[in-house]
């Protein structure tokens, strides 16, 4: 191991298996990465819904109106 190796920090991920819920700094840290995390699936979403059309670029929804047969009275049949 050398020097620089060895100077750098360690940081594990964090799980809810692993993390010390008694130490608050710990579970900071957790809620922290959690928050990462979900951040960047929902972006994720967000733009992959944008390239199909359906979110504008402030996220508003293009769609307004429900399908015919979505709609209050609407004869479905659902296979069945």
């Amino acid at each position: 191991m050398t020097v620089s190796e060895m100077n750098m920090p360690v940081t594990k991920r964090l799980t809810i298996e692993n993390v010390n819920l008694d130490d608050d700094s710990e579970m900071d840290a957790f809620v922290d990465q959690m928050f990462t995390v979900g951040l960047e699936q929902v972006r994720a979403e967000g733009d992959d819904l944008r390239r199909k059309g359906l979110l504008d670029t402030e996220g508003n929804l293009h769609l307004k109106e429900l399908p015919v047969d979505m709609k209050e009275g609407a004869d479905r049949d659902f296979c069945g």
